[in-house]
């Protein structure tokens, strides 16, 4: 009734642009009708542009009828290919099975070797910083514990550089891979073991400080540990700041 009354009253005030203008704002807020199928949406914008609506227009009334953003542009972007012929191509996403096998193999062997690294620490403290309440031979098996340390750096640290060099290369051919939300979920994951380890390291630094029975050596290792922690952190915390640069348009 709304739309029959508007269309006949429009050729009637054709001439006159205010008249027009009301009409306009009356017809597109008398005909907002709830829409769950795509015919409707269809009908809509080509009733919208009919009247002169911009795309703004009708992204602000789709937006006040609780319309996600990514659907009204969906549904333009359907109007667009239906009155047009034109196929507006996909986008590509960047995340793949390869992009996650490459950053998994990485954080895996960057736990390995940091761990190896740690323990390699630990034991010259230990030899280092010897404890007058133990036995004389309570270090017998440092150099088994040596060995499987140096063993974790020189197999996982060689493997962890090659990756990372190939990340790094796939990075500056694709630049829009820095926004693959694979890169972006395990180098959070490797940001919050990072960050637990130094937590759990001023808490147990806390904890024994309190309680009076801090050590050199025990500092030594807390120290060892927050410095090979905090290095991981720092380092995959400045990688995230870095973003997939803006494509302008050629025509521009």
């Amino acid at each position: 009734m709304y739309s029959n009354s508007a269309s006949m009253h429009g050729f009637q005030s054709v001439k006159n642009p205010t008249n027009h203008r009301q009409l306009r704002s009356k017809w597109l807020r008398y005909n907002c009708r709830a829409m769950d199928s795509r015919s409707d949406v269809q009908e809509f914008l080509d009733a919208a542009r009919s009247q002169g609506a911009t795309d703004e227009t009708i992204v602000a009334l789709l937006r006040g009828r609780g319309w996600p953003e990514e659907d009204v542009y969906r549904a333009l972007a359907e109007h667009f290919e239906v009155r047009s012929g034109l196929v507006v191509p996909p986008y590509k996403r960047s995340g793949s099975a390869k992009d996650a096998f490459l950053y998994l193999l990485s954080f895996a062997t960057l736990a390995t070797w940091t761990i190896g690294l740690g323990r390699v620490a630990f034991t010259l403290i230990d030899r280092w910083l010897l404890d007058p309440f133990s036995p004389g031979d309570s270090y017998s098996n440092s150099y088994f514990q040596m060995a499987d340390s140096l063993a974790c750096i020189i197999v996982a640290f060689p493997v962890y550089l090659l990756t990372m060099r190939f990340i790094t290369r796939e990075l500056e051919r694709q630049p829009e891979k820095l926004d693959s939300g694979v890169r972006k979920w395990l180098t959070y994951i490797a940001l919050l073991i990072a960050a637990g380890v130094v937590v759990g390291d001023l808490i147990t630094f806390l904890t024994y400080f309190l309680r009076g029975e801090l050590t050199s050596r025990f500092v030594a290792k807390v120290a060892a540990a927050l410095v090979i922690a905090g290095g991981v952190f720092w380092y995959y915390l400045s990688s995230l700041a870095q973003r997939a640069p803006v494509r302008k348009n050629t025509d521009e």
